[in-house]
C-alpha cells in the first residue's frame, strides 16, 4: 500500500510542477499581449490611417487576453486541487475535486441559454463564490441579473444590476446593464430615475446599440430623446 501511495504522490508532484510551468508560460504570453495592446493603443492615438486594421488588432488581442486569463484561472484552480490532493494523499484523507472555473461557468451559461434561469442562478452564484476574481466574474454577475430580469422579478433584477454597475464600471456589458436597469425602474414606476440613466447612456456610450435604444425609450416616455 505504501509504495502505491508514494507513487501517487510522485505523480501528483509532477503534475503540480507541470501546472506551474504552464502558468509561467501563460503569464509570459499575457505580458506580451498586454504590451502589444499598449503599443496598438499608442498607434491609434497618433495615426488616423489604417484605423480599421488597428481596431481589428485591438479586438483580436482583447479576445486572446481574455482566453488566456480564463486558461490561467483554470490552471490555478487545477494547481490548488492537485496540491490539496497531494496533501490528502499524505494524510490518508479522501480527496475531492471541483469543476474548473471555465467549466463551471459554461454549465451555468448553458442553463441560462436554455431558459433554465433558476438552475443558471445557482451555477453562476457558485462560480462567484468560488472564483470572485475570476476572468468571467463580471459575466456571471450580469447573467444573474439577466436571469431575474427574464423572470420579470424587477426588484431583484435591479439589485443585481446595481451590484454589477458598482463592481464592474468599465466592463463591455455596462451599457446593456444600465439599459436593463432603466427598464426595471420603469416597471417599478420610477420613471424619473430611469430618464436620468437613459440620458447618461446616450451621453457616455454614444456609439452603442443601447444609446439608440435609450433615445427611442426616452421618446416613448417623454416625447423627447434629450431632456431640455
Amino acid at each position: 500500500m505504501l509504495p502505491i501511495l508514494f507513487a501517487g504522490c510522485i505523480a501528483t508532484s509532477r503534475e503540480v510542477a507541470d501546472l506551474k510551468a504552464d502558468i509561467y508560460q501563460l503569464r509570459r504570453q499575457l505580458n506580451e499581449l498586454q504590451k502589444n495592446q499598449a503599443d496598438l493603443s499608442g498607434n491609434m492615438g497618433s495615426l488616423n490611417t489604417n484605423l480599421g486594421v488597428l481596431n481589428e488588432n485591438l479586438e483580436d488581442n482583447k479576445s486572446r487576453m481574455s482566453l488566456l486569463a480564463q486558461r490561467m484561472d483554470d490552471i490555478h484552480s487545477a494547481l490548488t486541487q492537485r496540491m490539496d490532493l497531494l496533501s490528502k494523499q499524505m494524510s490518508g484523507a479522501t480527496p475531492s475535486l471541483t469543476p474548473l472555473p471555465s467549466e463551471l461557468y459554461r454549465l451555468a451559461y448553458s442553463d441560462y441559454s436554455k431558459g433554465k434561469y433558476d438552475l443558471a442562478i445557482i451555477g453562476l452564484r457558485s462560480y462567484l463564490e468560488k472564483y470572485p476574481l475570476g476572468e468571467l466574474a463580471p459575466n456571471a454577475q450580469y447573467y444573474i441579473a439577466d436571469c431575474y430580469f427574464n423572470k420579470q422579478n424587477w426588484d431583484v433584477a435591479l439589485s443585481e444590476l446595481n451590484k454589477f454597475s458598482e463592481q464592474h464600471q468599465k466592463n463591455e456589458l455596462t451599457p446593456s446593464a444600465l439599459y436593463k436597469k432603466t427598464l426595471c425602474l420603469i416597471e417599478l414606476k420610477k420613471t424619473e430615475e430611469a430618464k436620468t440613466i437613459l440620458q447618461s447612456i446616450i451621453k457616455d456610450y454614444p456609439q452603442t446599440p443601447e444609446a439608440e435604444q435609450s433615445k427611442d425609450k426616452l421618446l416613448s416616455i417623454t416625447g423627447s430623446n434629450v431632456e431640455q
